[in-house]
């Protein structure tokens, strides 16, 4: 079998090796579609991860081996999964916390999503595997795991008539957009520098605000009667955005960390805003097994159209060039890679 492994920055390797062997409670599927996640791009173009590595976590596909002791899933079976399998018995997992469990980040898919083929350890088989439909594509599939990620940060602290400003609009910026729309916010902002994902943002309902031409703060708060925003969902990881966002935050609105910040970490925050507007900041971290099946109901119910996020497409050895077309982020959205 073929897998594509980060070496090193601009080294990709397509190589072959040996398909895994799986123990009897686990499953072998033939990856049909996997979804180039901004973490991807990241680790390979700053070298953030031991390699070499096979990344990709945002997969799809059809079984085609199955250990004895399997009894949900079957050969030729249609499944989304994702690459972390938290405990749930833990503290953290009876709080709600999954992706803080101290199993959460020690599971993972073999070798990878940008593989041919994919062993799935047991615990994934139980807690993150999930069927999909046949009216699903693969490339539908894939976005399982980002959109139940988007979920879990801010959905259910959403008010009908909301407004929801959302910093960025690459493809996890609209998909929180699309999530906004179907919890029913009245007004959806969208940020960027890029006109090309602002005109994507705004064929969701969304009014695009490009910061490098217009003043964020002015702007919505002419927008919004002077309020300010109720809910900001931070999707850039960027100080100056975050400075923005929460200037532009109305009393008693919803501040969700939804990205790292891998430069300038600390923000200087006026403690008194907090305390006198009663702002509530909210960190979100990957997802939870609880979601999962909900989100493939969102996409196959249509309350979530992921399949015009899609802007290229890739086979498997072409990853290192769909990496470096992600990184510019000039005319693409979703990068999907097909083996």
């Amino acid at each position: 079998m073929k897998a594509n492994f980060f070496y090193d920055i601009n080294d990709f390797r397509y190589l072959d090796i040996e398909s895994p062997k799986i123990s009897e409670s686990e499953v072998l599927i033939e990856m049909k579609s996997c979804g180039v996640c901004g973490t991807d791009i990241h680790k390979a173009i700053y070298k953030t991860v031991q390699t070499p590595i096979v990344l990709g976590h945002e997969v799809s596909g059809i079984i085609i081996e199955v250990g004895d002791k399997v009894k949900k899933f079957s050969v030729g079976d249609r499944v989304a999964l994702a690459h972390h399998a938290p405990c749930m018995v833990c503290w953290e997992c009876r709080h709600n916390h999954h992706s803080l469990c101290d199993e959460y980040l020690k599971t993972n898919l073999d070798p990878g999503g940008f593989s041919e083929i994919i062993r799935v350890p047991a615990i994934n088989v139980s807690r993150t595997m999930v069927k999909i439909p046949d009216s699903m594509s693969y490339d539908e599939g894939a976005f399982m795991e980002p959109l139940a990620c988007c979920i879990r940060g801010y959905s259910s602290k959403i008010q009908p008539g909301d407004t929801v400003l959302i910093l960025g609009s690459g493809p996890i910026g609209i998909i929180h957009t699309q999530i906004a729309k179907t919890f029913n916010a009245s007004l959806i902002i969208n940020t960027d520098l890029v006109d090309f994902r602002l005109k994507m943002a705004e064929k969701f309902d969304s009014i695009g605000i490009n910061v490098n031409k217009e003043d964020l703060v002015s702007k919505v708060l002419e927008l919004t009667n002077g309020k300010g925003a109720d809910v900001i969902i931070d999707t850039v990881g960027n100080k100056i955005a975050m400075q923005q966002g929460i200037k532009s935050a109305r009393k008693g609105a919803i501040i969700n960390v939804f990205a790292p910040f891998m430069e300038n970490k600390n923000i200087e925050i006026n403690f008194n805003e907090i305390f006198f507007h009663e702002l509530t900041f909210v960190g979100t971290y990957s997802s939870s097994p609880l979601d999962y099946p909900r989100v493939i109901k969102l996409i196959e119910n249509g309350f979530i159209n992921v399949k015009d996020l899609i802007t290229h497409k890739f086979k498997l050895k072409d990853l290192e060039k769909a990496i470096n077309i992600g990184h510019k982020a000039k005319k693409s959205l979703k990068l999907i890679i097909n083996p």
